[in-house]
């Protein structure tokens, strides 16, 4: 069995090898393509310099150019800029040459149907001349249509004849006439103005045509340099002089550069790629979010509950990558409109590589205040942006657009259920905070906050306490850990005929204590006999996937190996995270961005919605009893790739598995 196994992952590994390798060639091949194109378009410009060489060695004596050489001064001139102008990466080559210059020459373009004539020339027909027929060997000498132009074939080689058919053979004299490379060696100067100067030497030249240097870069995100991360090819420089100078060269980033001497006749290859480089400069934050906005609002049954999908962007060019979004919401209190305390707030982290986030569970004909900040990572130092803010309301598109108000409340009556924020430990007790809608009743000022606990973990009981406030919200105090409370509200003066009920979940004193760097007294449990040890873990983990319009919601169940009592249970503690793409162009380590719940003992469920599709994730679950935090199940799973028509069940992955497994 274990044979099968193994050879089932070996093909696994094989198949994401081969098809590695196929995605590489086609990066180096689309690569190579580009930078081909580049060299085009330098000769294109050399012969453009070529066609007004008196006037330049006049210029040159003179002592006239400046600012990008002879190249500066042909874009300046009137003809020879109507010769350079099919020369530039801008141009389309898919239409007529004559219709072309037309439109950006309407009188006079001969200078640029000539240029561009030229440019087709130099695509179609490679460098080097094709043998004599006689001379063809190998398959070369077969008898065969094997080509019909120079495009057809690999690397050098061009489409010639043998005699009886056409087949792609290495040319002789490939570099007639093609200046020679630059010295391999380039210097790099980081100027006070914040500009980077690449400068090289050059070989003497015989070569009675201008030559044009193209010079080229790529770069990686990072602290360490990465070729294998770094991005495509692209010319920053296309210039006469031994010397460049760029203005944006950006913090975070290693950069490479090469450079090739063109002439009219070709060129003899870029010269290999620089040292790695980077400013000295430190990366900065990311700007804050712009376009903040809500795309989408959807209430579901009874018009109460609300989901809200916001949507957002920011620059793409970036020193540092936005590696996740912190997304804090939260909502007015009362008729004075104040936002609810900040231990209430609601929050949300979202992977960078997104640009949506959605809310729910949000509460009908309520203000809301939502904060998103952008946070990088330059090594292990967050760099965070700016808070972008969005204020909206939910009410119903309809009253929202017709201006009428919303359903009228009998008096008395609290129009929303209560809200409970997270359990916090302040001031030396556990704290949680509850909020609710004020009544529409403009006599009831005043509102009664009960809370009581039905049943603890480690048998503690206590009675009823009560708070009378004037606000939207309360503040719950002295609760006791691991236990269940039910919360119970009335306004005063409507002689018990009005009341929101809602219950929650404290969690465990080993819980807080394991989050807190300050020692945590737990009530009840000082000088008692410690509890025993956790040794009891989660297993049969399962998951159940629905996917609608590309949003994954995830279901997943497990059991308790060792089940421990009722009174020494006290819950799970359960974490959820993607893990983050290390395709991305950057070298930083993957990472996580996760979120945590702490459920109740008698729920061994988890329902978790707005994953994505094809996408791993991990999710880590500990039993939570007396004693603390049992051993953590970790497990890994991927979302399906396409919407399913019916629910998977998979059995998940250990974490220590070589391979994930895909549904």
């Amino acid at each position: 069995m274990s044979l099968f196994k193994s050879r089932g992952v070996f093909a696994s590994l094989c198949l994401w090898t081969i098809l590695f390798l196929s995605v590489n060639a086609k990066t180096r091949k689309k690569d190579e393509t580009r930078s081909m194109n580049d060299i085009y378009r330098g000769r294109c410009a050399s012969r453009c310099l070529s066609l007004h060489s008196t006037r330049i060695a006049t210029l040159s004596k003179q002592s006239q150019v400046e600012n990008n050489g002879y190249l500066g001064w042909c874009q300046n001139h009137k003809q020879c800029a109507k010769c350079l102008e099919p020369c530039k990466a801008s141009w389309d080559l898919k239409s007529q040459c004559r219709e072309l210059c037309e439109r950006s020459f309407p009188k006079k373009h001969w200078e640029c149907v000539t240029s561009c004539e030229f440019l087709r020339s130099v695509v179609a027909v490679k460098q080097g001349d094709c043998p004599a027929p006689e001379k063809a060997s190998g398959f070369a000498a077969a008898c065969v249509e094997g080509c019909e132009k120079d495009g057809e074939c690999s690397a050098q080689k061009k489409c010639c004849s043998n005699g009886c058919g056409h087949t792609c053979q290495p040319p002789k004299n490939l570099y007639k006439g093609a200046p020679l490379k630059p010295r391999k060696e380039l210097s790099f100067e980081e100027l006070r103005s914040g500009q980077m100067e690449v400068s090289w030497s050059t070989r003497f030249n015989v070569s009675a045509e201008p030559v044009i240097y193209v010079l080229q870069r790529r770069w990686n995100y990072g602290i360490q340099p990465s070729e294998d991360a770094a991005t495509q090819w692209e010319v920053v420089a296309q210039t006469t002089e031994v010397k460049a100078r760029l203005a944006d060269i950006r913090a975070g980033r290693w950069y490479q550069f090469r450079v090739a001497a063109v002439n009219v006749h070709g060129t003899r290859g870029f010269t290999t790629p620089s040292r790695h480089i980077h400013t000295k400069k430190d990366p900065s934050s990311p700007p804050a979010p712009s376009e903040l906005r809500m795309s989408n609002m959807t209430f579901g049954p009874g018009g109460r509950a609300v989901s809200v999908r916001l949507r957002w962007s920011i620059p793409s060019d970036l020193d540092v990558p936005v590696h996740h979004y912190k997304v804090s919401w939260s909502w007015a209190t009362g008729s004075t409109g104040a936002t609810a305390p900040l231990k209430t707030k609601r929050r949300k982290m979202v992977n960078g590589g997104q640009s949506y986030v959605e809310l729910e569970s949000l509460r009908a004909n309520r203000s809301y205040s939502v904060e998103l900040q952008a946070v990088s990572y330059w090594g292990q130092t967050p760099l965070k942006s700016p808070k972008a803010t969005l204020h909206f309301n939910t009410r119903h598109r309809q009253e929202q657009t017709s201006g009428a108000h919303s359903v009228p409340v009998p008096e008395g009556l609290i129009p929303d259920v209560l809200d409970v924020g997270t359990p916090f430990y302040q001031d030396g007790q556990l704290q949680v905070r509850v909020y609710w809608q004020r009544s529409t009743d403009p006599t009831v000022v005043r509102y009664r906050v009960q809370w009581v606990p039905e049943y603890c973990g480690h048998n503690q009981t206590k009675g009823v306490d009560k708070i009378i406030t004037r606000e939207g919200f309360a503040s719950l105090h002295g609760l006791l850990f691991s236990c269940k409370y039910r919360v119970n509200l009335q306004p005063l003066g409507t002689k018990g005929r009005a009341q929101a009920e809602t219950t929650f979940f404290t969690p465990s004193c080993a819980t807080i204590r394991a989050k807190s760097p300050k020692h945590i007294a737990c009530p009840g449990q000082e000088g008692a006999p410690p509890s025993p040890k956790v040794l009891s873990k989660a297993e049969n983990l399962t998951a159940s996937f629905m996917a609608h319009k590309g949003n994954v919601t995830a279901v997943f169940t497990w059991e308790v190996s060792t089940p421990l009592p009722p009174q020494q249970l006290h819950g799970f503690q359960v974490t959820w995270a993607e893990v983050t793409s290390a395709s991305r162009h950057n070298n930083l380590p993957n990472s996580l961005i996760s979120q945590s719940q702490i459920l109740p003992p008698e729920r061994n469920v988890l329902v978790v919605s707005g994953l994505q599709l094809a996408t791993p994730y991990r999710l880590e679950i500990q039993v939570i009893g007396a004693g603390g935090e049992g051993p953590a199940t970790i497990k890994t799973f991927c979302t399906p790739t396409t919407s399913p028509v019916q629910q998977h069940r998979p059995r998940l992955r250990t974490q220590h598995q070589p391979n994930i497994e895909r549904h």
